[in-house]
């Protein structure tokens, strides 16, 4: 972290704020941020040679979704989180226990994401194409899907740590509900592939071999659904609906430490 909070202060700010005047007294100029939910009406704070910009305390209020309104969004509506939770960790000053769990949390999410997003761009592609060419575009975007599934399937379980140690007054979104039995399977058939490749199941490594269906995938070209054994995932809906559902749930996380925090 020390290297990147160098590396972000030479550079760009981590996060620009609305100052508006709060009044003065001799040489010190006061200024606060926007209150939630008050207009802007443009006024400006105007500190002349000798004064003092003072900011008192709790005279600045950090809003997540104004720092968040900056992610760039991407494929299928996401945008990467990990800049909000990193900007919100520098502010509150927490080293250890919950930012940086959830900033954990937003890094495996963006890599879901990013891996959910190649593995999308090389289905599509493999589309257009056919017989060995399909299958270079096949196997690529298979490649990414099994990274993108790892990550989220990580995420998935961080989030039930999240609300259980952190946030009790939330709940497991739906979305990501629904397709956690099968990311789990597919998670762990993924990891251990060389094992499935044997018809290795488990512990104990006893041999079944609807094992060696993680290699079968003849529906994700043409619907982009993953299968093994019995499970069945949606890759293109309801692996981006989890996806989408978990980020929400990173920030309406914000909001509920900040609730817990005021009514300390």
């Amino acid at each position: 972290m020390d290297n990147i909070s160098n590396a972000q202060s030479e550079g760009e700010p981590i996060w620009v704020a609305r100052l508006v005047p709060d009044g003065r007294e001799g040489n010190k100029v006061f200024a606060r941020s926007l209150r939630p939910g008050e207009v802007d009406t443009g006024e400006v704070v105007h500190v002349e040679a000798g004064q003092e910009l003072v900011i008192r305390a709790g005279r600045l209020s950090i809003d997540s979704n104004e720092v968040d309104a900056h992610s760039p969004v991407g494929m299928g509506g996401y945008a990467p989180v990990a800049n909000t939770i990193w900007t919100m960790h520098q502010f509150m000053g927490e080293q250890l226990g919950y930012y940086l769990f959830i900033f954990a949390l937003a890094r495996r999410l963006d890599a879901a994401h990013q891996s959910w997003s190649e593995a999308m761009k090389d289905r599509n592609a493999a589309i257009g194409q056919d017989g060995i060419n399909q299958r270079y575009a096949m196997f690529s975007a298979l490649a990414t899907a099994e990274i993108a599934v790892v990550a989220l399937y990580r995420a998935s379980t961080m989030a039930v740590t999240l609300i259980e140690k952190h946030c009790g007054d939330l709940c497991l979104p739906d979305e990501l509900r629904r397709v956690q039995p099968a990311l789990k399977e597919m998670r762990d058939a993924f990891e251990h592939i060389d094992e499935r490749a044997e018809g290795k199941v488990g512990m104990n490594q006893r041999v079944d071999l609807s094992a060696l269906s993680i290699f079968h995938q003849p529906d994700f070209i043409g619907s982009a659904i993953l299968r093994y054994k019995e499970r069945v995932l949606d890759f293109d809906q309801d692996f981006l609906a989890a996806l989408l559902a978990c980020r929400k749930l990173v920030l309406d996380s914000l909001d509920s430490r900040v609730r817990q925090r005021a009514e300390r």
